[in-house]
């Protein structure tokens, strides 16, 4: 860090630190000084990482949030691409996926990260035209980049749940064990807990689209010993999916039920909710029709 850097750090810390009213002897605690508080704001030193952390949550902050701050209350150039990358899927625009995959491969950066990223683009293109091949060694790479990682973060969870529709069933259930086991150390912290819940619900409906029950079931379970009585989406949408489930396994003849439970979530105030699910229920009914003739 230069020593501009290091002052925009400092004084940063000082305005969000007596914005919460909170003198140095008020954050000071342990081995983290007033002098070395004081030196950290006037940007003559940088404070270690753990005394950083401490000072950070003695003004009632997360680390994340304080971070939030230092990027100017932006997103980061990571989930600035992935919103980029949904926005254009919504769209159906292909060319403007193919457009945004040309600029990351004319990069000078040719990392792991940028190579994830590139794939992440290119299943966004293969979800809208299935005759976009994706290469296998690029499917490998990505394999064994998952499976390498013993803690998922965020970046992990979003990088598994956009790239589901390229792997392979074997690969989809072999990494989706991994993330059941590898994902337990960050849900004490909401946005990853959330991101988790949707990553859980996402594995659970390309095993249905691929009948796999066997193994959807599985994943069920684990999804369920996430959820409390705070977590409604995931909940309203994984009721809908057992329904659905059963329909396809015909243990229900007809799509009745999904149609008055969609009916149900709209009633009780959520319409984005209840078309996301009928948009479900109709590619539900094709896949059975199709099934039986």
């Amino acid at each position: 860090m230069n020593e501009k850097e290091l002052m925009n750090l400092g004084e940063l810390y000082r305005e969000l630190r007596v914005a919460r009213g909170l003198k140095l002897k008020d954050v000071a605690r342990g081995n983290l000084s007033v002098s070395q508080l004081s030196k950290f704001e006037n940007g003559q030193t940088m404070l270690a990482a753990d005394k950083l952390l401490v000072a950070i949550s003695g003004i009632h902050m997360s680390f994340a949030e304080f971070g939030h701050a230092l990027n100017h209350y932006q997103e980061s150039p990571f989930f600035a691409v992935g919103k980029q990358i949904a926005e254009l899927q919504l769209k159906g625009d292909v060319e403007g996926l193919k457009q945004l995959l040309n600029t990351l491969e004319d990069t000078e950066t040719f990392d792991t990260y940028n190579r994830l990223n590139r794939i992440d683009v290119a299943s966004a293109i293969h979800s809208l035209d299935p005759n976009y091949e994706i290469a296998d060694e690029d499917k490998k790479f990505l394999t064994n980049y998952l499976y390498g990682i013993e803690e998922w973060t965020e970046y992990e969870l979003y990088i598994f749940g956009n790239t589901m529709a390229i792997l392979s069933d074997a690969d989809l259930i072999f990494l989706g064990k991994a993330f059941a086991e590898r994902d337990k150390f960050y849900l004490s912290l909401p946005q990853h807990k959330k991101t988790a819940e949707l990553t859980f619900l996402n594995i659970i409906f390309a095993l249905i689209d691929r009948e796999e029950f066997y193994y959807t079931t599985f994943f069920i379970d684990k999804l369920e010993k996430l959820l409390n009585y705070q977590d409604m989406f995931a909940i309203v949408f994984l009721n809908f999916l057992r329904l659905a489930l059963s329909y396809l396994k015909d243990e229900i003849t007809t799509t009745e039920p999904m149609e008055e439970y969609v009916e149900m979530v709209e009633k009780l105030g959520n319409p984005p909710m209840a078309t996301i699910l009928r948009d479900q229920l109709n590619q539900i009914q094709l896949k059975k029709d199709k099934k039986n003739h």
